[in-house]
């Protein structure tokens, strides 16, 4: 008999738990309205989708590529030498926002000569060091316009597009060094073309 009484008792307990389980409460409405705005908050201010313009990050980037920016890493952090920018230019240049690799870093001193090996194409050196870079597609033919050697000022960067011959960047005194306050995010993942989608080193 006790055993019995044992067993209702039991049952009874796992029926109450059972019930307690489903009659949980779903949050409240406004409260899940409160949660997405905080989410859609701090996504818009820790990530971000560009969609690429124009040829000046040829090969490496072409025209229609959607991709994913950190903006942490350039707010929080700073960017380091070979990283992929977005960049926010004056308004008074009258030029959206444009992608460029860096090239160099605050207090730099930026160098481009003409070429020992190709009489029409020049050579990058950062801090007096030849500066290597098997990612172009073709030599750099075009020096700008501004005064070498130059220095990038502090907080600043020295930002160049891949596509050397076509691109508007810091080799031009309408652009110049790049701000930090003026670098949107870090270039981190590339989305589109799904053909090759994945993560830029």
């Amino acid at each position: 008999m006790e055993n019995e009484e044992l067993e209702m008792t039991t049952e009874v307990t796992e029926e109450t738990t059972d019930k307690k389980k489903k009659e949980k409460k779903p949050m409240p409405l406004f409260m899940q309205a409160i949660l997405l705005v905080v989410l859609v908050v701090i996504l818009r201010n820790v990530m971000g989708t560009v969609l690429v313009k124009g040829s000046s990050m040829e090969p490496n980037f072409n025209h229609g590529d959607f991709v994913f920016i950190n903006k942490l890493s350039t707010s929080v952090g700073s960017p380091d030498y070979g990283d992929v920018v977005i960049c926010k230019l004056d308004e008074g240049a009258g030029y959206e926002n444009i992608i460029k690799r860096v090239i160099g870093l605050p207090g730099d001193e930026i160098d481009i000569v003409e070429s020992d090996y190709d009489e029409d194409a020049y050579d990058l050196y950062v801090n007096g060091e030849y500066i290597e870079e098997d990612f172009l597609g073709e030599p750099m033919m075009t020096d700008g316009n501004i005064e070498y050697p130059f220095e990038v000022p502090e907080n600043s960067y020295f930002v160049m597009g891949d596509n050397r011959n076509e691109s508007l960047d810091s080799r031009r005194e309408s652009v110049g060094a790049i701000h930090k306050d003026d670098l949107m995010g870090k270039v981190v993942l590339r989305l589109y073309p799904f053909s090759e989608f994945g993560l830029i080193d």
